[in-house]
């Protein structure tokens, strides 16, 4: 059993217990002091974009008696943000942290980073699907055509530009699909990957819809291939990979919340009745709505097998 897994395994069993002995209702506990809600990333990335929409309704709608502070902590994939909990906020049940398919890959790909091993699940809220982007004047109409030029090129002519490890593992998934050699660019957060895009320091970039809807209602981006079996209702003009004879498999992004390791049960309970609330408020909704994101709810003890069978997933992926 991988270390990973093991504790993933462990928090399982913890949250089970608890539950079964009465000790975990929301009601046993609550926050003490002020709440530092850390973001791995860089300002303006998803993972920051979907932070501030989390806390923004916790705010206004006072699902938190105490005030919540944002904290970017950017850098190694996750892992200085999570260096950073783990230092100075250790244990800590007052501390919400953000975790995605990046803070989990991150470990898979750079065996001595520490990310999900120092954290406790609490809820995954969201699923975020990929998709191929080149800027607006680009040559390039569909993933195809892309793919085409780039087989007629030397190796790493074109340049992707990565906010993050699954970005990279988006990227690979591509190139091995398609027998191409891609060169990558990496940076510290998907608005990162996009300023690259539109700056033309590169010349394509793999991210999620929510990075990049006002850029592609501007036209200054353009979508010409999504890593997904069906199109998309927002989009119903981009094709799928699998359309455009790219057997691609689908890949997405999911999007969390946890809690330090070592915090107490009932404190990753509370926040998981704080998180529902959340994904139940119709600002959250329409957030998912306008980003062409899906809602996926996932807590507690499921949440850790989720994860569970997602490094299983991206273990595969990368051997494929």
């Amino acid at each position: 059993m991988t270390k990973l897994r093991h504790n993933f395994v462990y928090a399982a069993a913890a949250l089970a217990f608890a539950a079964q002995s009465g000790l975990a209702s929301a009601q046993d506990w609550k926050p003490t002091k002020d709440v530092e809600f850390v973001i791995p990333f860089a300002v303006g990335g998803g993972a920051d974009i979907m932070a501030r929409v989390i806390h923004k309704v916790m705010t206004e709608e006072k699902l938190v008696p105490v005030s919540i502070a944002l904290v970017n902590k950017p850098g190694g994939g996750g892992a200085v943000g999570v260096g950073y909990m783990s230092a100075s906020r250790k244990a800590d049940p007052n501390t919400l942290i953000l975790v995605n398919g990046t803070t989990q890959i991150t470990p898979i790909l750079m065996p001595e980073a520490k990310t999900l091993t120092e954290v406790q699940p609490v809820m995954n809220v969201m699923l975020d699907d990929f998709v191929f982007f080149v800027k607006g004047d680009s040559p390039w109409k569909t993933a195809a055509d892309f793919v085409k030029d780039a087989k007629a090129k030397p190796p790493k002519t074109y340049n992707f530009s990565t906010g993050g490890t699954t970005d990279v593992m988006a990227v690979t998934v591509l190139a091995k699909t398609t027998g191409t050699e891609l060169n990558m660019i990496n940076f510290n957060s998907g608005g990162e990957a996009l300023t690259a895009l539109l700056g033309g320091h590169v010349h394509a970039t793999l991210g999620n819809p929510l990075e990049f809807m006002g850029h592609m209602k501007s036209g200054a981006v353009r979508a010409i291939g999504v890593f997904r079996d069906t199109r998309f209702a927002m989009l119903p003009d981009v094709p799928t990979m699998k359309e455009q004879g790219i057997n691609a498999p689908p890949f997405q992004m999911w999007r969390g919340v946890a809690i330090p390791k070592g915090a107490p049960a009932e404190a990753a309970k509370y926040w998981e009745g704080v998180m529902q609330k959340v994904v139940a408020s119709p600002q959250f909704k329409a957030y998912l709505k306008d980003n062409a994101a899906s809602e996926a709810p996932i807590a507690g003890a499921n949440f850790v097998k989720f994860l569970d069978d997602q490094d299983k997933l991206y273990r595969d992926l990368l051997k494929k």
